[in-house]
């Protein structure tokens, strides 16, 4: 068995992640995630968005994904130790690691390990595998809204990643799912959400300011909606055992759109 390792923080899983682990998911024919740890995204980030916990959970809900696991960070910030936990669980197996990006032979400490091949370039090797790619317009289609258009960066049976664009002054209605939770990282821009746990009558309204994560559990009532004069891009993570447009309940439509 080829077994193909791909590594990272996916914080926040945007498309390049998914280009990456898709490609991955071919070169091999199980497909392992190391991900790393929420001191490893501080100590290069400055701050992590999601938790451990809750990226590791998205990342299972991925059908091209066999297997996740958490490995102990080195003074490099490499993925050494992940390549030694995964040859010592699968001895006779060839272990192949991917890395995509700019990464080279040159420049990653992770060739020291031994018995392990390695694969560049792999989900290719232009800046698409950044952050920002995450606002171009891609080949995926606008669905148009009321309140302004989504697209699907990723649709399985268990996990949807859409991009978001909600219009200045626009909303939309306050709703509930009873099959899936929803993680949202407003990648640019700024909006609101009136939120509550239990009943519509009783929203609470929370500010999201630019970069901010918010988490919709499951039969929680919420409405997201625009103040300001710019539009507002939000990558929401859809996991659970339906993620269809028809698990909605909606109570009441934006008085504004």
């Amino acid at each position: 068995m080829k077994v193909s390792v791909a590594s990272g923080g996916f914080d926040p899983l945007h498309s390049g992640h998914i280009q990456y682990l898709k490609a991955s998911a071919k070169i091999g024919d199980h497909l392992v995630v190391a991900l790393n740890s929420d001191d490893w995204l501080i100590a290069k980030k400055g701050k992590n968005f999601l938790p451990f916990t809750e990226r590791k959970l998205i990342l299972e809900h991925m059908e091209m994904v066999d297997e996740v696991i958490e490995f102990d960070d080195d003074e490099l910030g490499s993925c050494k130790n992940a390549l030694y936990k995964v040859k010592e669980k699968y001895p006779n197996d060839e272990v192949i690691f991917c890395n995509g990006g700019d990464r080279d032979k040159d420049n990653i400490p992770e060739l020291e390990v031994e018995n392990v091949t390695f694969k560049f370039g792999v989900g290719g090797d232009s800046k698409a595998n950044s952050s920002s790619w995450i606002l171009k317009d891609w080949h995926y289609g606008d669905e148009d809204r009321v309140w302004g258009s989504y697209k699907n960066l990723l649709k399985e049976s268990n996990l949807t990643v859409k991009e978001i664009m909600l219009e200045p002054g626009k909303g939309m209605s306050l709703q509930k799912h009873s099959m899936r939770s929803e993680v949202w990282f407003v990648s640019k821009g700024e909006c609101y959400v009136n939120h509550s746990e239990s009943s519509p009558e009783e929203t609470k309204e929370i500010f999201l300011p630019n970069e901010s994560v918010f988490t919709v559990n499951q039969g929680h009532w919420h409405q997201l909606f625009n103040k300001s004069d710019q539009p507002c891009h939000i990558i929401e993570i859809q996991y659970g055992d339906k993620t269809t447009e028809d698990d909605i309940e909606r109570h009441s439509y934006f008085k504004n759109n």
